[in-house]
């Protein structure tokens, strides 16, 4: 077992020197399993070890057994200890999601306060783990990532067992005199997993393929680096749409391979949600299908995600309750406007810098008053050669048959009710520098400032 893990460990650079590492413990024999492995390989890696347990407030007297039994286990070797309860079964119905997904999502959080930006998270997931996860998500329909299993590492989260089967750690725990608890709710085959685990494995194991879990095992592992090759793939073909933050070119876009573009509509909303599980092939067909429509027409999506179609370009956006903005730029001082997750700057100076994502020269004698960046307002006009005057931004955005959310959201550069610049969308021709400009000012748009 040790052998086996630590070659698990090693090939995915699990670990090193000195990390601090906080395991999930439930009470379970993987669980068990896995720390007292852990706590074998401790002085081999120098770790710190804080043993987190959650309580999930469902087996009553069972589940306060539990937390007594991973309590004293952790004093048995030393290690830290961190207890949370929740009402998970209350919380799932206030949240509209199932018991499962709530109590998972509520361990990960657990974890993570624990462990903090630098720790590691060590989970109990098995070969066995594996196979049922692949059953589920081919069930309910996947590609080549699902396809993929469960990861040995994903950020900080660790699984050094995923190479072990549950036979094997079961064993383990015998000949190494450990107790572990059992969850009567591993039993129950309401619950997807259980069902899996419990009926259709064996069932698969009986009639079709005895070894089904090493089977899957190695799909997953041939599965997961075409992924990680699809993916690079599709991250390169997102740079060559990409004309703006989150917005792509649609004569790009409609270059690509299909394979290849099903993937760069999806990258198009990672940066909004961590978890894109519930974004079907279904949603992102019809992301899609955008791009054979006309300018104005949107996709909603789970998860409060939008894609727009607007001057030729997917944009990818998320609905928030929009606050107000305004931020005065002061010239030659960088200003980090949260919203946007960017630094403006305001400076006379022509500079160059790989963290300088946009530039844009004006005319400073013809700007007269204070820069702000803000939302838009009543009465704001934007100067464009196009129309020979000023125009409305109320009618402008009317014109890109924008929604009410989407013109919420947009945050401009101005100076009083003038619009200088913005983004994604338009600057203004009335204070662009040109070649008679005797005194340019420049505004940058930059990477957050470290």
């Amino acid at each position: 077992m040790l052998a086996l893990v630590t070659k698990t460990i090693e090939r995915n650079r699990m670990l090193k020197k000195g990390d601090k590492i906080v395991v999930g413990v439930s009470g379970g024999a993987d669980s068990v399993c896995l720390l007292d492995v852990l706590n074998k390989l401790k002085d081999k890696y120098n770790l710190k070890i804080t043993v987190v347990h959650i309580n999930h407030c469902i087996r009553g007297l069972e589940a306060d057994r539990d937390e007594a039994f991973v309590k004293a286990l952790a004093e048995k070797y030393g290690n830290e200890y961190k207890a949370f309860s929740y009402p998970v079964e209350k919380m799932a119905e206030e949240n509209g999601t199932t018991v499962e997904e709530m109590g998972r999502n509520l361990r990960y959080y657990s974890f993570r306060k624990i462990a903090g930006e630098k720790g590691k998270i060590a989970v109990a997931h098995n070969k066995n783990d594996n196979c049922e996860t692949m059953l589920m998500r081919f069930f309910r329909g996947t590609g080549v990532k699902g396809l993929g299993g469960i990861s040995p590492v994903r950020g900080n989260i660790i699984r050094p067992l995923i190479s072990v089967d549950r036979n094997s750690i079961e064993k383990y725990c015998n000949e190494n005199n450990l107790n572990y608890c059992t969850d009567s709710t591993n039993n129950d085959t309401e619950y997807t997993r259980n069902k899996i685990r419990h009926n259709i494995i064996p069932l698969i194991e009986k009639e079709f393929n005895q070894s089904i879990v090493d089977t899957m095992y190695k799909t997953a592992e041939i599965m997961a680096g075409e992924e990680e090759y699809m993916d690079r793939q599709a991250r390169t073909a997102y740079s060559y749409c990409a004309v703006g933050d989150k917005v792509l070119s649609v004569e790009k876009l409609l270059d690509l391979d299909k394979v290849i573009l099903k993937r760069v509509l999806r990258l198009g909303f990672i940066d909004f949600s961590a978890d894109l599980h519930d974004v079907s092939y279904e949603h992102i067909k019809s992301v899609e299908s955008l791009l054979y429509k006309k300018n104005g027409k949107v996709v909603q999506l789970p998860h409060n995600l939008r894609a727009s179609r607007i001057n030729n370009c997917i944009i990818f956006s998320k609905h928030i309750e929009h606050k107000e903005v305004s931020y005065k730029l002061e010239p030659e001082e960088p200003k980090y406007i949260p919203e946007i997750g960017k630094t403006l700057l305001i400076s006379k100076k022509n500079l160059t810098n790989p963290k300088i994502l946009y530039t844009i020269p004006f005319d400073y004698d013809k700007i007269k008053g204070d820069f702000y960046f803000r939302n838009r307002k009543a009465g704001d006009k934007i100067y464009l050669n196009g129309v020979g005057g000023r125009k409305s931004l109320k009618k402008i955005f009317s014109e890109l048959k924008l929604s009410k959310d989407d013109k919420d959201s947009i945050t401009l550069l101005a100076v009083d009710n003038d619009v200088l610049w913005i983004p994604n969308y338009k600057t203004s021709d009335m204070y662009k520098a040109n070649e008679d400009t005797k005194n340019v000012v420049y505004m940058y748009l930059k990477e957050k400032e470290n």
